[in-house]
């Protein structure tokens, strides 16, 4: 991909978030009297106090994230990660990573390393949870409450997704940690990872009140077909269940404990962030969250997550209008975000969202939900699902909140810098 200088741009018009509207489509600018009726104008927006870089669904893409950041000219275009130098835009900026850093990719460990760097060169990042960053802190915290129904099956519900990041763990933990291979049989390992068989006929009653009845019996269903992938996968990654195991214990010492070799990851967590009249969040908001913020700070509600993640209340989180914020694409089981959520939102001065979470294939897309902008920014950047798609060029993107009131969309996939600006919004509206 060229570089940003080099690159045309094109001005970035929302399109209606219907179903029937393919969303995945690059929409050109609607009609005058298509435009939706914004309920504010440009000069009610509020532009973030510094620049800041949107990078999301990383998935394990340690390449990606760094061509990433080199086309965001936030560090030098030569170094390599032992050499990571901010550039002067990359010290006054802010980089937001907006979640799912975990899964599908070829380097979860290395993508760790990167993002750990940043810290330790002093950059300003902001790192928000996402559905496979949490996925993975439950099935870990699910190895020791295997007696609570709730959350017993989480382990497994990972799913084979997480089985390069066990081979990982594995390779990491030979070089890094005492070896302590386990003595138990293939049997007792099972029985370790897996919910007892009693789960199936207990888990709909615990569940009741947190899932709709349809939703529990699909959960059934998919933690039996798991169970029969996820070994599966096992074996094709050549790893035995005794390694997997091995890499279990492993992973729960460097990715669960703060002083871990990757603690600090899970333990920097945010659900949310706010700064201008955006409000960042890995999947979106709803109602429930919209009320929320209108008596809470966005500090409060961070601190509020990580107290609930921490103390294990995990299958509690996961399917509230907390978790909605990082699971929900919007469907008819999902927490919904009426005009009621978007009417409080806007009384907080937030006009719009900006998440990753729904992936689409000509760069970032911006559409209008309920009349609030959303700038949905997955651009599927690792290499592993660019193949399964048949992208053959490399995944690079960034979503660019300029502290002047512009937005800019760079994207591998698009030949052009799509950019947006709130004066663009219908002023003739109150």
């Amino acid at each position: 991909m060229p570089s940003a200088n080099a690159l045309n741009t094109e001005t970035w018009h929302p399109t209606l978030a219907e179903p029937s509207r393919p969303c995945h489509q690059w929409m050109q600018a609607l009609a005058a009297d298509e435009r939706p009726q914004w309920g504010i104008s440009g000069d009610q927006w509020l532009s973030p106090n510094q620049d800041t870089y949107f990078f999301c669904d990383l998935h394990a893409d340690a390449d990606a994230f760094l061509r990433s950041l080199k086309l965001s000219g936030l560090v030098t275009r030569d170094s390599i990660l032992s050499d990571l130098a901010l550039t002067s835009a990359g010290q006054r900026s802010q980089i937001i990573i907006g979640g799912d850093c975990f899964d599908k990719g070829p380097s979860n460990l290395e993508l760790l390393s990167l993002i750990g760097h940043l810290y330790r060169i002093h950059a300003d990042v902001v790192l928000l949870a996402g559905n496979h960053d949490m996925r993975v802190y439950a099935g870990l915290m699910a190895l020791d409450v295997m007696d609570d129904l709730r959350q017993a099956h989480f382990f497994i519900r990972m799913g084979r997704k997480t089985v390069p990041l066990f081979a990982e763990i594995y390779a990491y933990g030979q070089q890094h940690l005492n070896e302590t291979l386990s003595p138990m049989t293939e049997a007792q390992i099972k029985q370790a990872l897996l919910p007892p068989p009693e789960w199936f006929e207990f888990f709909p009653a615990w569940a009741q009140g947190f899932m709709p009845k349809a939703k529990i019996q699909k959960e059934l269903k998919r933690v039996k077909q798991k169970q029969i992938e996820f070994f599966q996968a096992c074996g094709e990654a050549g790893l035995s269940l005794r390694q997997l195991y091995q890499a279990t214990l492993w992973a729960k010492e460097t990715l669960l404990k703060p002083d871990g070799a990757f603690g600090w990851f899970l333990q920097s967590l945010d659900l949310l962030h706010i700064n201008g009249s955006y409000c960042f969040s890995h999947a979106g908001l709803d109602d429930q969250m919209a009320m929320r913020l209108q008596v809470q700070t966005p500090e409060q509600i961070n601190r509020h997550f990580r107290q609930q993640l921490f103390e294990g209340r995990i299958f509690q989180l996961y399917y509230s209008a907390l978790g909605n914020t990082f699971r929900t694409k919007y469907r008819a089981g999902d927490y919904p975000l009426t005009p009621r959520g978007v009417r409080m939102l806007k009384e907080r001065r937030i006009y719009a969202m900006v998440n990753g979470h729904r992936s689409h294939p000509n760069g970032q897309q911006l559409f209008v939900r309920e009349g609030l902008l959303n700038f949905e920014c997955d651009t599927q950047l690792n290499a592993n699902c660019r193949r399964k798609k048949q992208r053959h060029n490399p995944g690079e993107a960034v979503t660019i909140f300029h502290s002047d009131g512009r937005v800019q969309g760079l994207s591998a996939d698009y030949p052009a810098i799509k950019q947006f600006h709130p004066d663009h919004l219908n002023p003739d509206v109150s």
